[in-house]
């Protein structure tokens, strides 16, 4: 591991530049070139998986309240776009399903992270969803979230889907090693030597996040880290490109 440079990861698509978590993120981070996104995904009132980081839609939409509260047809009628910019006003919530229907004809993959699971129903559909919009043979979605049990209701749906353990300390390397996880996804803080070197001679992967600075990916390259989750998909990726050259 760690013999090419990392993989470039657009943080909730390309969010430095568009309203994080929607279609018009995602298609940027696409037409950068970045084959892989972060998406947080919560459960609506009538069990749909929507894409939005926080429980309530109040940060980044026109409206007020919990998600789990608000149905389908409630959350698609918000803006989830002009807090960001009147270019973007309209911009709705996407279901997860769009946004892997989108993924899937570029042949890009998904990180898809589970604050929790209310409902066991939750983790069968994201299951379901995974399968139906399964990429490119060689490649797979990751579901990753700092609560190992949304992980382990994961695997007890479909033990093939690929799981990361999130964490903010090397001490996720632990967890991940212990439950036997293909990733570990650690804050910048938290990736030094010994971490990447504990992980990797497990078999681990390594994703760290959140790194904007473009003259700091050949020092994660260095490291071996595999991939970097990223807000500047198009800046990192070119630095990338710099790295192979």
């Amino acid at each position: 591991m760690g013999s090419c440079p990392p993989i470039v990861e657009a943080h909730r698509g390309a969010s430095a530049a568009f309203p994080e978590n929607t279609l018009c993120a995602f298609r940027a981070a696409l037409a950068a070139g970045a084959k892989w996104a972060e998406l947080d995904i919560h459960e609506c009132a009538d069990g749909e998986l929507v894409v939005m980081h926080d429980q309530k839609v109040d940060r980044t939409t026109n409206g007020k309240g919990a998600i789990a509260d608000l149905s389908l047809a409630e959350l698609r009628a918000l803006d989830a776009g002009s807090w960001r910019g009147a270019e973007f006003a309209g911009e709705p919530v996407p279901t997860l399903e769009e946004v892997l229907a989108l993924f899937r004809p570029a042949g890009a993959c998904l990180n898809v992270e589970v604050k929790r699971f209310a409902r066991p129903a939750a983790a069968a559909r994201l299951a379901e969803l995974l399968r139906a919009y399964a990429p490119a043979a060689g490649s797979a979605h990751v579901v990753s979230s700092f609560e190992l049990d949304a992980l382990l209701q994961v695997r007890a749906q479909d033990a093939a889907i690929p799981l990361a353990f999130l964490s903010s300390t090397c001490g996720g390397v632990a967890t991940a090693l212990e439950h036997g996880f293909p990733w570990v996804h650690l804050h910048t803080g938290a990736v030094n030597p010994d971490t990447m070197a504990a992980a990797h001679a497990a078999g681990v992967r390594v994703m760290t996040w959140t790194m904007d600075r473009p003259e700091r990916f050949a020092h994660y390259a260095r490291l071996g880290v595999d991939k970097v989750c990223t807000n500047r998909p198009a800046e990192m990726l070119a630095a990338r490109a710099a790295l192979r050259a």
